[in-house]
């Protein structure tokens, strides 16, 4: 089980999703080692990164969505994204945006394995990013709105984690 405690969320970790949503997954692959360094630093990077995705489609999908725009988005960033469409597993990136917003979830859901998963996030992430063709000012809004969910995340599931330790009487 991963220690909550220990991830903080760094400005190098926020430098790394700059780079990512600027350049795309090859920012990172220059700081692969930085990331792989333990799980806490990767989890660090990882929880921006999730971060991100959960502000992005909120962004895209709020106050109100229905099945069928999720359907579409799905489509469309499929078709966008030309040769590497292959690596889009429609129903894992329909779930993963489903569970996000909270809607029902599918019934077959698609595989389930975290590089399925991951990819999905990614490309979805990318994606949306690029449709709100933010300058730079918004970019940075956008990080900061990330940073701030990211943390909230954490601190809850560092909760969730200390409420079902038990205490030692």
């Amino acid at each position: 089980m991963m220690d909550y405690s220990a991830i903080k969320i760094q400005e190098e970790n926020i430098l790394a999703l700059r780079s990512f949503l600027l350049e795309g997954p090859e920012a990172w692959a220059l700081l692969e080692d930085k990331i792989l360094v333990d799980d806490e630093t990767a989890a660090g990077y990882m929880s921006l990164l999730y971060g991100a995705f959960h502000v992005a489609l909120r962004r895209r999908f709020s106050p109100t969505y229905n099945a069928e725009e999720i359907v579409r988005l799905v489509a469309d960033m499929r078709i966008k994204a030309e040769d590497d469409e292959g690596l889009i597993n429609p129903s894992a990136a329909e779930s993963v945006i489903r569970r996000a917003v909270g809607a029902s979830p599918l019934q077959e859901t698609g595989p389930d394995d975290a590089k399925t998963v991951l990819y999905a996030q990614v490309f979805i992430l990318l994606y949306l990013v690029a449709e709100m063709d933010l300058d730079r000012a918004g970019l940075e809004q956008f990080i900061d709105e990330v940073t701030s969910y990211t943390e909230e995340w954490l601190a809850a599931r560092r909760d969730e984690a200390s409420a079902s330790t038990p205490s030692s009487s």
